[in-house]
């Protein structure tokens, strides 16, 4: 699919760039550039993308900078010329690297005293019978029931509330 050209004209370099902000956000398209035109302070901005995403975004740009008093012209080229294409819109001849990724460091042996030391199946006569219940730092997490064991989240439904009707 070939790529579509929309050039946006408008007065004043702030304009320009939050027009190409908007122009950006409202569709798929790739901003080009903004380019400096001579006198009058009028600004160019250049957008790529397939022909239905550029029109959409050159109607916003425009609604935008018409709003704030700076709309120069506007034009739309579906598909435009390979020869004007490599004119408008410079190859890029940078060659990017990857980037560098950071060595691992080294493992350390552990200390065989120190697992032996953890790593007990001795229990204690406290432990023994009484079954013990973690509470989660007293954060309540769900609420409807304000039970700080209860798994429900905010914003989920309430069939996952331990205390909900039909669920005994």
């Amino acid at each position: 699919m070939k790529l579509s050209l929309g050039l946006l004209e408008v007065s004043g370099f702030a304009l320009a760039v939050n027009t190409a902000d908007a122009m950006a956000k409202s569709a798929s398209v790739k901003l080009v550039g903004i380019d400096t035109c001579k006198g009058g302070g009028w600004m160019t901005i250049k957008i790529t993308g397939d022909v239905a995403a550029v029109d959409a975004a050159l109607s916003t740009g425009a609604a935008f900078a018409v709003k704030h008093g700076g709309l120069i012209a506007k034009s739309l080229l579906a598909r435009p010329d390979t020869q004007l294409m490599q004119q408008v819109v410079p190859s890029k001849t940078k060659v990017e690297q990857p980037a560098l990724t950071p060595e691992p460091a080294e493992a350390q042996p552990i200390a065989q005293e120190a697992v032996s030391k953890t790593a007990t199946d001795e229990v204690t006569p406290d432990q023994e019978g009484e079954p013990t219940v973690d509470f989660p730092d007293g954060k309540v997490t769900c609420n409807l029931c304000q039970d700080p064991l209860c798994p429900r989240q905010k914003g989920e439904p309430r069939s996952k509330c331990i205390h909900a009707r039909g669920h005994a």
